[in-house]
């Protein structure tokens, strides 16, 4: 009986601070709208549309990009594979 007195104290303990949760994208969202625009950030349109993005599940398609090669006289998108050959992306800082 306790156990079970805990669990739902737990369960309301946990959703309440869920809910309370502020996201903060969309707190800065909301301060930069209601700012002057001399205030804003630069490109805020940009730079709001870009934070709205939201990031794929697994399992989704990788979404199309396109990148210069390394000598920048042709660009390659990542459409141009697909269903031709695999392709990886690696990440990191080679410092």
């Amino acid at each position: 009986m306790k156990t079970r007195r805990y669990s739902i104290v737990a369960l309301i303990f946990v959703g309440y601070t869920i809910l309370g949760m502020s996201d903060p994208a969309r707190e800065f969202a909301k301060k930069m709208d209601a700012a002057p625009p001399e205030q804003r950030v630069p490109n805020w349109d940009r730079v709001k549309m870009l934070m709205a993005r939201v990031a794929p599940e697994v399992g989704d398609a990788a979404p199309d990009f396109s990148l210069k090669t390394l000598d920048g006289k042709e660009t390659i998108r990542l459409s141009q594979f697909q269903g031709k050959q695999p392709v990886v992306l690696i990440f990191g800082s080679y410092t």
